[in-house]
């Protein structure tokens, strides 16, 4: 399966981690349009919060990608979470 990595803020994370945020969005741009042309659905999309090695981050499987152009965005729709790393989910912060 193919695989793609980013960055995200902790606020965006911790919600996707919840399972409260269903739908990870990305601006219509060169780079991402190179980008997801790259890759088949379903993908894996591993997001990661920082650049320290214990930095938090999650990886989710991409079910569908769905280019929006009057918001200018590409609704990439969470399947599932395959793995968290480095957070913990009860107290809904990094992990010391």
């Amino acid at each position: 399966m193919d695989k793609l990595t980013t960055t995200i803020k902790r606020q965006w994370l911790r919600e996707i981690v919840a399972r409260r945020k269903k739908v990870e969005y990305r601006e219509i741009k060169k780079y991402w349009t190179d980008r997801l042309k790259k890759v088949r659905t379903p993908f894996l999309l591993r997001l990661i919060n920082g650049m320290v090695a214990r930095a938090p981050e999650v990886t989710v499987r991409i079910d569908r990608v769905r280019k929006n152009a009057r918001s200018g965005n590409y609704e990439l729709r969470i399947g599932r979470i395959v793995e968290v790393r480095h957070w913990d989910r009860r107290r809904e912060r990094p992990t010391v």
